[in-house]
């Protein structure tokens, strides 16, 4: 029996450094039966002399740059796949990608997507960031919805016929595309699957869309809130959350703003944030908070939470009593990081700040277990 098809889509766009990098990722898959399809959405650079060695390996397309989202529906209309791959220009797949993804969903058919843990790197690719492991599964709407997870469209594989079934990417979304596809997939009813290894290579550099506070961006996010809470036929327990969606989404965007130190908008998203609801729970804003810090995007996480809490506006004063609990939990961050890098000199002090801020930490066996590594020879 023939293995099924996948369609690997590559949206491109002024990707001359990086673009050989992701097809040389997808031409090494273990997987034999994929077509790749790139877009070259209307580079200026070298992207089109790059691609030419390529030629009769891939297909490639051309178009006026009408951004990411129009290139991947650019590629969905020539794409031949059962499944589908969506790939940056920037980013890579391991070698056992697609084939450990096929392999799942050909094995659980009531999920209609899988994606995978991911790596982070460095615009080189040759400094490991840290890796993330989501391990959500399931009907996952309302955990989109709030934000408590999410995932880059190369750590998915998708089966075409779900895709068709709730449209492609919303072309006149900005950086929020996928984010408003997997919510549109998860509200038809289809469960997501999880591969609880890192598949998928996402690298930070200063000109993804990731690294930078751009409002379209956020503007684009609450067109998406508003249309989908607009829909009258939702499920009551699901617009039970809307005032909680808003307010995780100004959350994050004040600790973009506080990051690059643009205090007054992060002010002013930390007020918008608290208007919206004022009841959301002190965990969800702590893990907000510190998983900022954490982001390999923040240059110095300590000035920066010593920056977020120095200019809380007086208006949202509860906040000031997660001051203990979000640098415990920052620390307590650190340990698992440094850890997971093999930098046990790093480690202690950072055990030493996470136990006085959250003694109970003692009781993890998996912290237990990397406090005493660290100490021993």
């Amino acid at each position: 029996m023939a293995s099924p098809l996948v369609s690997v889509i590559i949206p491109a766009y002024n990707s001359a450094a990086y673009i050989g990098q992701a097809i040389e990722s997808v031409l090494a898959q273990t997987y034999a039966a994929i077509e790749v399809i790139v877009v070259d959405d209307g580079s200026t650079d070298a992207t089109r002399d790059v691609l030419a060695p390529y030629h009769s390996q891939i297909t490639c397309l051309r178009q006026a740059n009408r951004g990411p989202a129009a290139a991947r529906n650019t590629g969905l209309r020539v794409a031949r796949g059962t499944y589908l791959q969506f790939l940056d220009s920037d980013d890579l797949l391991v070698p056992t990608s697609i084939a450990a993804k096929v392999a799942f969903l050909e094995r659980h058919p009531q999920y209609g997507l899988v994606y995978s843990a991911w790596r982070q790197v460095d615009r080189n690719g040759r400094r490991v960031l840290g890796e993330v492991h989501p391990a959500r599964q399931g009907h996952v709407l309302a955990a989109l919805l709030r934000r408590e997870f999410f995932f880059f469209p190369g750590a998915a594989l998708l089966r075409r016929e779900c895709l068709d079934a709730v449209g492609a990417f919303d072309e006149t979304a900005y950086g929020t595309e996928d984010a408003d596809l997997w919510i549109r997939l998860a509200r038809a009813g289809y469960a997501f699957g999880y591969i609880d290894e890192p598949l998928f290579v996402y690298r930070f550099h200063e000109t993804s869309i990731t690294a930078r506070v751009d409002p379209r961006q956020i503007v684009s996010w609450q067109t998406h809130l508003a249309r989908f809470f607009g829909d009258p036929t939702l499920p009551p327990a699901i617009k039970a959350i809307e005032a909680e969606a808003y307010a995780v989404l100004h959350y994050e965007t004040a600790m973009r703003y506080f990051r690059i130190g643009r205090v007054a908008e992060g002010q002013e998203h930390l007020r918008l944030a608290w208007r919206h609801c004022p009841t959301l729970e002190r965990e969800r804003i702590r893990d907000c908070i510190v998983g900022a810090a954490l982001d390999p995007r923040t240059a110095d996480p300590e000035a920066f939470l010593d920056r977020v809490f120095a200019y809380l506006p007086a208006d949202v004063p509860s906040l000031r009593h997660l001051r203990r609990r979000v640098y415990g939990g920052y620390h307590i961050g650190m340990v698992f990081l440094h850890h997971q890098h093999g930098q046990r000199r790093h480690i202690r002090r950072h055990i030493v700040a996470a136990l006085r801020a959250e003694p109970r930490i003692i009781g993890n066996r998996g912290f237990l277990r990397m406090v005493l590594r660290s100490l021993l020879p």
